[in-house]
């Protein structure tokens, strides 16, 4: 039986393959020019009009967390720099972690690089974008209370459009499949063991709010 992990520190056991990234993130960028190509060759009236925004996700205030996202947009780009926590619930862990033994809190920190083309008005736009985070996955035993932290390292690509409100406000239904380029991780407590992903997706909404000037 493998041994437990220790408790990691930021990025302790981080040692994805190079070879690994460069061709994830060569996907990624490839998929964003050949996106941006397409977008450009069509005549759509050019709106430079840039704007702030903070948006959260309140999925995760709803399970014991927080989300916070701060964000620039200009030039048909959006620029987000991300903070979440979120308490998963038993459901959660079961489906994406195959376990009813460990409660897991986690807490994400990364940006996004969304493209939008030559918008006609930026309160209504599809985008697609390139997703980068770290996660600190947090596991309790149930049983034991015995806990430890997985890391894991995320690059993918996330697509949504976001849909205007009311002055300001909006909401933004989005998608997103990570590819973790760390190494795979475990933890184990007697007979109970779980690991992190190689591949994870999210499917979600924020709520936001932009001033444009």
């Amino acid at each position: 039986m493998q041994q437990s992990i220790k408790n990691s520190t930021l990025f302790q056991g981080f040692s994805p393959s190079r070879l690994l990234v460069r061709k994830v993130f060569i996907l990624c960028i490839s998929f964003l020019t050949t996106f941006s190509a397409i977008t450009q060759s069509q005549k759509i009236e050019i709106n430079n009009q840039q704007l702030i925004y903070v948006e959260a996700d309140p999925l995760a205030y709803i399970n014991k967390g927080y989300s916070i996202h701060l964000g620039y947009e200009n030039w048909g780009w959006r620029f987000d720099l991300t903070k979440v926590k979120v308490d998963f619930p038993k459901s959660f862990e079961e489906a994406f972690y195959d376990t009813k033994a460990f409660d897991l809190i986690t807490n994400i920190s990364g940006f996004k690089i969304d493209y939008i083309g030559n918008r006609k008005n930026w309160t209504r736009h599809a985008f697609v974008g390139l997703d980068v985070n770290y996660q600190k996955l947090s596991f309790e035993h149930r049983t034991t209370q015995k806990s430890n932290d997985l890391n894991t390292f995320n690059i993918g690509l996330r697509g949504g459009y976001k849909l205007p409100i009311f002055k300001g406000f909006y909401v933004t239904p989005w998608a997103a499949v990570w590819r973790n380029v760390a190494t795979t991780q475990h933890y184990n407590v007697e007979t109970d063991s779980v690991s992190t992903n190689d591949w994870d997706w999210i499917l979600t909404l924020h709520l936001g709010y932009a001033y444009s000037f």
